[in-house]
This record gives structure tokens, C-alpha cells and sequence, in this order.
């Protein structure tokens, strides 16, 4: 066979075969991030981060798929939204994540922070992600009666629906929900959910990012409501 000719099958096979190639990597690549940023809902309070509803995704997300997305814990006790705005541009750069999830909220209104601050900080949240690319969900927090000052859980609720339809943003309108009204689930402190309430956060909160995490969401994200946040 002339060199030439030799060379032009080479090349002529090596094309057919991209869209072979091309399928073999979709099928491998590399796996999505997912950036976590919450307080201490989402951060184990007081126990074996393992135990923690976040660890718990992990699990499940491997065992739903071969390729689960990595998760990126940033939640701490206490952080509010302007701790948020502070350290998210950092994170995003470092992590560069598909998915962002907003667990935050609660400490705010529970401070007393009125409804604009709330409803600005997090669109801003929302913005800083998606300017790099990420799809954004909100997990809410319903305020307890006995932390409920001056209307903070009403306000704090038409705070997330506000921004979730205004944003266009994936919404559980509350993380917890009805974990917060049984007191075998609880911390002894009476809101933080204990380690045995954890698989049911993660109930709670798994038919809002399951579409996100495995990738079968279906066009613009909608805002969800979940049995559990009823």
C-alpha cells in the first residue's frame, strides 16, 4: 500500500469513528459539582458530619448513578445571607459548580432582618451564581412559633416566593417540614433536627434536586413544592 493512500484510510477510519468517540466521552465525563451553601440545617449541627442529611445525598446520589455529582459542603452554623455574599465568589471560583444550593434564610429573619434585605440578598445569591453558569435552588425554612418574633416566619416565607418566582428558581418552600412539629426528631434545643430525623430531611428535600443533581430537569427550573412542606 502506497504511504499516501495508507494515510488517507488512516485518517478516513479515524473520522468514521468520532461519533463512537464523541458518545464514549459524554458517557465518562467527568461529573458535575454541586455547591451546598446553608447553616447549620445543613452543616450536622452536633453531630457526625456522616450523619448529616448532605453526607446522605452523597450515598444516595451514588447509588442512583455511576456518575453521581460531586458535593461541596460550605454550610456552617449561624451563617446568614451576608455571609453568604462574602464567601460565595470565592467558592464559585474554586469550585466552578453546576448546581448551587441555597439553604440560608432562617438566621436572618430570626434576627430580625426586614423582608427586602432578605428578598435583595438572596436574588443577589442567585445572580452570583448563575453568572457562572449554575442552575440555583432554594431550600426553605419555616421559623418555629417559639422563634416567630414579629411575624419573622410569615415574612421569611413570602420572602422565598417572592424571589424563587421572580428568579425562576427550583423552591422547598421548607427543608424540615413537618420534622419541626415532633420533638423525637429534634435537638434538644427544639428546631436543629437530630440525627434520626437526617434520611427524612433528605426525603424532604430529594424531589427538588433530583432534577438538578441527575441532570433530568426538564427545560427552565420551576418552582416545587414537596409534600413534606406542606
Amino acid at each position: 500500500m502506497r504511504p499516501k493512500f495508507a494515510a488517507l484510510l488512516c485518517f478516513a477510519l479515524f473520522t468514521a469513528s468520532l461519533p463512537a468517540l464523541a458518545s464514549d466521552r459524554g458517557a465518562d465525563a467527568s461529573t458535575d459539582t454541586v455547591l451546598i451553601v446553608g447553616d447549620s440545617l445543613s452543616s450536622a449541627h452536633r453531630m457526625e458530619p456522616t450523619q448529616g442529611w448532605v453526607s446522605l445525598l452523597q450515598a444516595r446520589l451514588a447509588a442512583e448513578t455511576k456518575t453521581p455529582p460531586a458535593i461541596v459542603n460550605a454550610s456552617r452554623g449561624g451563617k446568614t445571607l451576608t455571609d453568604a455574599l462574602e464567601e460565595l465568589p470565592a467558592l464559585l471560583e474554586q469550585h466552578h459548580p453546576d448546581v448551587v444550593v441555597l439553604e440560608l434564610g432562617g438566621n436572618d429573619a430570626i434576627l430580625g432582618a426586614k423582608r427586602d434585605a432578605i428578598e435583595r440578598d438572596l436574588s443577589r445569591l442567585i445572580e452570583l451564581s448563575r453568572a457562572q453558569g449554575a442552575k440555583v435552588a432554594i431550600l426553605g425554612f419555616v421559623v418555629p412559633p417559639a422563634f416567630d418574633k414579629d411575624g419573622s416566619a410569615n415574612l421569611l416565607r413570602q420572602a422565598y416566593a417572592t424571589v424563587a418566582k421572580s428568579a425562576d428558581v427550583a423552591l422547598l418552600p421548607s427543608l424540615l417540614g413537618d420534622i419541626s412539629a415532633t420533638p423525637t426528631l429534634l435537638q434538644d434545643d427544639g428546631i436543629h433536627p437530630n440525627a434520626a430525623a437526617q434520611p427524612r430531611v433528605l426525603d424532604n428535600a430529594w424531589p427538588t434536586l433530583r432534577p438538578l443533581l441527575l441532570g433530568d430537569a426538564t427545560g427552565n427550573a420551576t418552582v416545587r413544592t414537596s409534600g413534606a412542606s406542606k
